[in-house]
């Protein structure tokens, strides 16, 4: 598709701020770690046609299937490894294992839209088990829009968005990234952006934040938006070594 300009962001936040979106109630009211306003955010963002939207840290699926309903020719694509749930009293899953429920939960609210045209196209919807970090991003379509929404979050995490995930991105795109209303991560994000500042041009940017981390009415842990122009890294021409002439010394 096209880039999806400032102005379609833009338009779209206010209408999240009004709550609306294509999302029914049962949409809107699906468990997990966003809220409404959120939710529609994201349906917005995703609803010109054939936009390739990205989402990092998919948990239960709600913002997932938040940026699929209604937009039938969006395609999704989300990555977790269901290692760590804040919900649950140890947080991290034992070694070698995921928090199955999580996982069921995910593929339960999927498969809710499998039956006639209830407004999800399950085919265009694809899940990566995975963390981010190991996932060949070379081999990826380009995306057009970003949720990055990975918890626990620290600044080796932005990085590893900005060195490997950003190349998946389209030369113009949007990137949205969840806990901005945390100031220790949003500074670890404004910092990485920065250390960054060779691969990306921020073209626009807005935010919603709250005193409240987990606000269910407003953009649950906040969210910073961005639209994006990545800049072409030259790649480092290392000097080729010059030929060492060798001299023969013979005796006269």
């Amino acid at each position: 598709m096209g880039k999806i300009t400032k102005q379609w962001v833009q338009a779209a936040l206010e209408l999240a701020d009004q709550g609306q979106a294509k999302l029914t109630q049962r949409e809107r009211e699906l468990f997990g770690l966003s809220s409404t306003r959120l939710r529609c955010l994201i349906n917005n963002v995703c609803a010109p046609d054939n936009t390739r939207y990205l989402e990092i840290g998919v948990y239960r699926g709600s913002t997932v299937v938040a940026a699929a309903y209604g937009n039938k020719t969006t395609k999704v694509v989300g990555v977790d490894n269901y290692k760590y749930d804040d919900r649950e009293p140890l947080k991290w899953a034992p070694e070698g294992h995921i928090w199955d429920n999580m996982k069921s939960q995910l593929e339960a609210n999927l498969q809710r839209y499998k039956v006639g045209d209830n407004g999800v196209n399950l085919n265009n919807v694809t899940i990566i088990e995975n963390k981010f970090e190991d996932v060949d991003w070379a081999k990826q379509e380009k995306f057009d829009v970003c949720f990055f929404d990975v918890s626990p979050v620290n600044t080796a995490l932005y990085d590893e968005f900005f060195e490997k995930v950003l190349l998946a991105m389209n030369p113009e795109a949007v990137l949205m990234f969840s806990q901005y209303s945390n100031p220790e991560h949003a500074r670890e994000l404004e910092a990485a952006i920065l250390r960054h500042a060779d691969k990306l041009e921020i073209t626009w940017q807005d935010k919603r934040i709250h005193s409240s981390t987990s606000n269910s009415n407003h953009y649950f842990s906040g969210v910073v938006i961005y639209t994006i122009k990545k800049k072409v890294v030259k790649p480092v021409v290392k000097p080729v070594p010059k030929a060492v002439v060798k001299t023969t010394v013979t005796d006269a």
